[in-house]
């Protein structure tokens, strides 16, 4: 069973709030967890830092405001929108 993931919606937030609410909600993912968060863009600035920790990801376009970030530890294996 899949450790409980992490939900964020920062839609509306400036900018960098949303990327800073990522990495620090990231540093208290459990092992096993997905963090998944809305945002009204895809976050090509975060990809790089993502890498750089270890992180994996998948972005998914929801609406052409809105797009849906999974992210979980390199190793974790392959997320899902139903695992987080």
């Amino acid at each position: 069973m899949a450790a409980p993931g992490i939900s964020l919606d920062l839609r509306g937030l400036p900018p960098p709030e949303p990327m800073t609410r990522i990495l620090d909600e990231l540093a208290r993912l459990a092992p096993g967890a997905r963090l998944r968060a809305l945002l009204p863009h895809e976050p090509l600035p975060l990809y790089p830092l993502l890498e750089q920790r270890g992180y994996a990801w998948q972005v998914t376009a929801l609406a052409p405001d809105r797009c849906e970030l999974l992210v979980w530890r390199h190793g974790d294996g392959q997320a899902t929108p139903d695992d987080a």
